[in-house]
């Protein structure tokens, strides 16, 4: 449905602020940053739900301001009204409320080192830090560390071709 309630209201988040990103009214540069965009394991079978896009959010901030590149918020351009059963909410998020407390803190506080001068670096280094710190945790931090790298090898793998190049076509 579209917001017919728009206002063109966008903020550049700080340097070192984190934010809840929503996957919902999401636009990002795929050239720029497209590689730190993994949602992360959600779903049937995951002792989480709900944070997927809170996780893509908190890495790429993260990478983005080593990087020296900015991030934007804003106002959604298309508006999201759909019921939701808050008890079955609760089930999926009860320990994503829990993991907060460490997760948002290491967030905070993670380092990632010079030479780490792409995303794809950045991101590797980050799966890293994830199942040295978080792993300790929950075993589900550990299997998102090795997600995480799978996501980055695909990422290349798939993006590396020439074609990869052309959007939506095949190399000539």
């Amino acid at each position: 449905e579209r917001n017919t309630r728009y206002v063109d209201a966008v903020m550049t988040i700080p340097k070192g602020t984190l934010f809840p990103m929503c996957g919902m009214n999401l636009a990002f540069d795929r050239e720029l940053i497209g590689p730190a965009m993994y949602f992360g394991l959600m779903g049937d079978g995951q002792p989480i739900g709900r944070y997927d896009d809170m996780w893509a959010g908190w890495c790429t901030k993260v990478i983005c301001d080593h990087l020296g590149l900015g991030l934007k918020t804003g106002l959604p351009y298309i508006y999201h009204s759909k019921a939701s059963n808050p008890f079955v909410n609760l089930k999926k998020e009860y320990n994503g409320i829990f993991w907060q407390e460490e997760c948002i803190p290491f967030f905070q506080n993670v380092a990632l080192p010079k030479d780490c001068t792409s995303v794809q670096k950045c991101y590797l280094e980050l799966a890293k830090q994830v199942k040295d710190k978080l792993g300790k945790i929950d075993v589900y931090f550990v299997k998102l560390s090795d997600a995480m790298i799978t996501w980055i090898e695909a990422w290349e793998e798939l993006n590396s071709s020439p074609s990869a190049a052309i959007p939506n076509g095949k190399a000539k």
